[in-house]
């Protein structure tokens, strides 16, 4: 949770303009560096393509960002309520930098991605990795 909203926070810092706010509701759960890192790519990349193209056209918009854990695993949910993915689209695009991270996390942490996309009503990403896959291993 605290590392997802540090990259938060630094990709507003970068990439974001008046009238874009940021929404964040994280808990803290310890978990791998093979967990932690892909999802924090994951997420800069989302957040990235969102601060670039959801709102397009409009004056303001939201993004969120939790970091749920309970006693199946953790729930990493970005979403924005902007223009959401033209008609035909989708994410990960094969080939494209979202993909190869999305696998890494996918392998690394057996985690299961969901993608929620209409025209006009925004995207929602929900990372799901549970809690066995996700937990530091002792050194």
């Amino acid at each position: 949770g605290v590392y997802v909203s540090k990259i938060a926070s630094s990709v507003m810092e970068a990439h974001a303009v008046e009238g874009i706010r940021l929404e964040l509701s994280v808990d803290t759960w310890p978990c791998s560096i093979n967990v932690a890192m892909p999802t924090g790519l994951v997420v800069n990349e989302l957040m990235t393509n969102a601060l670039k193209h959801a709102f397009v056209g409009r004056d303001g918009g939201i993004i969120t960002i939790s970091s749920l854990v309970d006693d199946s695993g953790c729930r990493v949910i970005v979403s924005d309520n902007g223009v959401g993915l033209p008609e035909g689209t989708s994410w990960p695009q094969s080939g494209k930098l979202g993909a190869v991270i999305a696998q890494s996390l996918r392998q690394n942490a057996k985690a299961v991605l969901e993608v929620e996309s209409a025209p006009g009503e925004g995207l929602r990403v929900v990372i799901f990795f549970a809690r066995e896959a996700a937990e530091p291993t002792a050194i």
